[in-house]
Order: structure tokens, then sequence, then C-alpha cells
């Protein structure tokens, strides 16, 4: 049985949450704080596929608090838009941090 319910959504196009890594640390730190089972996740493109909510192009961020979702959107850009989704689907299958960034190597070598 489901449990849907209505949470925030920030959109935006691959790489544009996740292509720094600050992403990645706002997560963990929500999560240091407000404890491992806070309402606020990453969809990689795979997952925002899943959950039906976009096509694999795009990335999201969902929370249940618009607070958190704007001030992700100020910091990112992106679109909120609101959604049901399962909550257990959520916690199934969400809780994976969002990908470390691509370090490109720009020392030189002689």
């Amino acid at each position: 049985m489901s449990d849907l319910l209505t949470f925030y959504v920030l959109l935006a196009p691959v790489g544009q949450l996740t292509g720094n890594g600050q992403l990645r640390e706002t997560i963990s730190e929500r999560r240091n704080r407000k404890g491992p089972d806070v309402a606020f996740w990453y969809l990689s493109p795979e997952l925002v596929k899943s959950f039906e909510i976009s096509d694999d192009s795009f990335e999201a961020v969902v929370a249940d608090e618009i607070t958190a979702i704007n001030w992700v959107k100020l910091r990112f850009g992106g679109e909120v838009i609101t959604l049901q989704l399962d909550i257990e689907k959520l916690r199934q299958n969400a809780m994976e941090l969002p990908p470390k960034p691509f370090v490109k190597d720009i020392s030189v070598h002689n």
C-alpha cells in the first residue's frame, strides 16, 4: 500500500544541481542536523524517470518543506513543482547522496 504525500520538487537539467558537489554537502549536512529520516532527497536522472517526473535528462531534489527547496533553488536554479509521491518509495530508492563532483586534472605534466 502506497503512502502518497505532497512534496516540493526542484527539477533541473542534469549537472545543474550536482556539477560542483555542493548539493552533496547540503544533503549530507541536512541529514546530520535533522536525522537520516528527514524528507530531503536527491533524485538521479534514472529516478526522475522512474518516479515519472520527467525524462532522464533531468535531476531533482525532493522535500516536504518549501523553504528547503527555495533555498536550493536560489543556489542552483531550476523549476519548482509540487507532486504527490510515495514516501516509502523515496525512502527505499532515494537515500543515496548525489554523485561526487567530477574533478578534472588541470596540472601540467612535463
